[in-house]
Parts: structure tokens; sequence; C-alpha cells
């Protein structure tokens, strides 16, 4: 059977007849139907559902524009393929959010056919180079720089202190944003992680131990992340970190590649990461560390810190082998 082509340009598609779909007694439904009675019923939290029903709502847009109500087993290589070029044409997304938009997609066509749905399984032949992390981190250098910089507001310093307790403990903002004295033990910090649901145990660095004194263990109300992420680039800012750094990311179709100051691409995770490298170059194991951050491998912890090619040669100079 040939291959069934359509075309977004001249927004002309054919109709989607692949193996399954020829076959009358497919037991198929409309695939937007299912998707919205399925996260109406599941039991994902309301964040992982705001999540997948911003991918359908994006999937939605892209039927409506060419005019087609898909079934269950029409969604195939071919559609699926151009719904990710309508995401990066049309829609204009960052590579990471196509690549979650159509991850999500997948998952709901999988939960189709376990529902007993006819599907195409094709579907699952695409997929998108997502970009490479590159979430800056702090040194240990630029973290003091911050942690005692004065010349700030008393909503920044809030901010800034909280985002050092990020540094200092790899805490992920819905971790750090939320802890009470009740998370503070002896010399560690103890918190059942909100995304994974892990209990990690922390060691009180000397900064942390001296904001929870500051503020009598009762660390200050945090804002909404939105709001944090763009204090603690203003902090940053004024501390003098602004040394350039690259900045590449795939917007729709198109490569961007520029140099910034580093202050404009600190954010939250900036906080985590900047824990996970800074305890890895002061020599601490990665497996130690992974107790820490939950990285199941130590493959995928060690393309989180992303260390550079000075950094990595840096940690091999200090093993006992090269002296």
């Amino acid at each position: 059977m040939s291959a069934q082509i359509f075309n977004l340009a001249t927004n002309r598609y054919p109709s989607y007849t692949n193996r399954l779909s020829v076959n009358q007694n497919s037991k198929g439904i409309l695939f937007c139907d299912f998707a919205t009675e399925y996260l109406s019923k599941c039991h994902k939290t309301e964040k992982a559902k705001k999540a997948y029903r911003d991918a359908l709502r994006h999937f939605i847009k892209f039927c409506k524009l060419n005019n087609l109500s898909p079934f269950t087993y029409q969604l195939g290589m071919e559609m699926m393929d151009n719904f990710v070029y309508y995401l990066q044409a049309t829609a204009k997304l960052m590579s990471s959010t196509v690549c979650n938009h159509l991850v999500r997609i997948k998952t709901l066509i999988k939960m189709a056919s376990y529902s007993g749905h006819d599907i195409d399984y094709t579907y699952s032949d695409i997929s998108v180079k997502e970009d490479e992390h590159d979430v800056v981190t702090l040194d240990r250098d630029e973290i003091t720089r911050l942690y005692v910089f004065d010349k700030l507001t008393k909503s920044e310093i809030v901010v800034r202190d909280l985002f050092v307790v990020a540094c200092m403990t790899a805490l992920r903002f819905s971790d750090f944003s939320r802890l009470t004295e009740k998370n503070f033990i002896d010399n560690v910090i103890q918190i059942k992680t909100q995304k994974t649901g892990t209990l990690v145990i922390i060691p009180q660095s000397k900064f942390v131990r001296e904001i929870l004194r500051k503020y009598n263990y009762n660390l200050p109300k945090c804002p909404c992340i939105q709001q944090f992420n763009k204090v603690i680039k203003n902090v940053c800012r004024k501390a003098g970190i602004n040394q350039s750094v690259p900045y590449e990311r795939t917007i729709g179709l198109e490569r961007v590649s520029l140099m910034v100051e580093k202050w404009t691409r600190i954010g939250s995770h900036s906080g985590r990461r900047s824990a996970a490298t800074n305890m890895f170059l002061a020599g601490i194991p990665a497996l130690r560390i992974m107790k820490i951050t939950g990285h199941k491998t130590e493959a995928a912890f060690m393309h989180y810190i992303g260390l550079t090619k000075e950094e990595n040669a840096a940690v091999l100079a200090g093993n006992m082998f090269f002296h």
C-alpha cells in the first residue's frame, strides 16, 4: 500500500486510510473524544493532567486547521509526523516542548489501545530530537558572591536565600519552596520529594544552617515559580554574574545560537543543577549524589550535570592515577 502524504503548506489532506481503517469492523473511537474522557477519569495528578490537556489542545488545533476528525486507528506515522511539523512550523514551539507534546499524545494513543480500541502502531516510529539540556550552573565562588551580596530589597533577599538553599541541597523548586520546620532534623533536611515521592536526606551545609537560623527555622513564603525566576535573574544581575555564556535553542524550524549574559539564563532549576555539579566537582561520588537527586543511572546523572571538558579534566587531575 503506497504511503499517504498530506501537505501542510497547501493545507490539503487526503483521507487517512491505513491498514486498519479499511476494515469496516475496526473498533475505533474519535481520538479527541477518547483522550478528553480518559483525562477526566484517570488518576494522574492535576499537574500531569494539565500537561496532557495542553498537548491535546495543540492536537485539536492541528485537526481543526486541517479539517480532521481522526479515529484512533488513523493516528499513524504520517499524521503524527505532520502534527510534529505543525508544532514546529505553525505553533513555533521549542524542541523540548514539541518533544513533550508528542510523548503525551503517543501515551494517549497507547491508552486507547489498552482500552480496546484499534490503533495504527506506526505512530510509535515518530520521534523528535530534543535540544541538549543546558541549564546554567553557578560555581561555589558565584554562590558565595550571591550569598554575601547585600544591596537587595527585602523580597529579593528572600528569593536569594531560598535559591542558595537550592544551590546547597539539589532540591527542586517544588520541594525547597515548601520546606518547613518539620523538615529540619538535627543537621539534615528530610523531605519526601513531590515529583517522585522519594524520601531524601541531605546534610545542612554552613550556608543552609546560617539561613535557617536567620529565619528561626521558619523559611519565608516562596513566591510562584514565574516570579521567583524573574527575581533571581535580577538578583544575579545586581551581583555581577554577567559573563557571556552560549545560548542555543531550536525554536520552530530555526536554530538560534548567540551569546548572552549569564544572569539571563539563571532560573529556579539552576540551583538544583549547580548543587549536583558542585558536589561532583568536590569529589563526592556520583552514586551518593544520586541518592539526593534521584537519578536512577550514573549515565543519566552524568548527562544531567553536563561537565565541561575543562571541569572534567580538573576532576581527573585530582585522581591519584595522574599523580
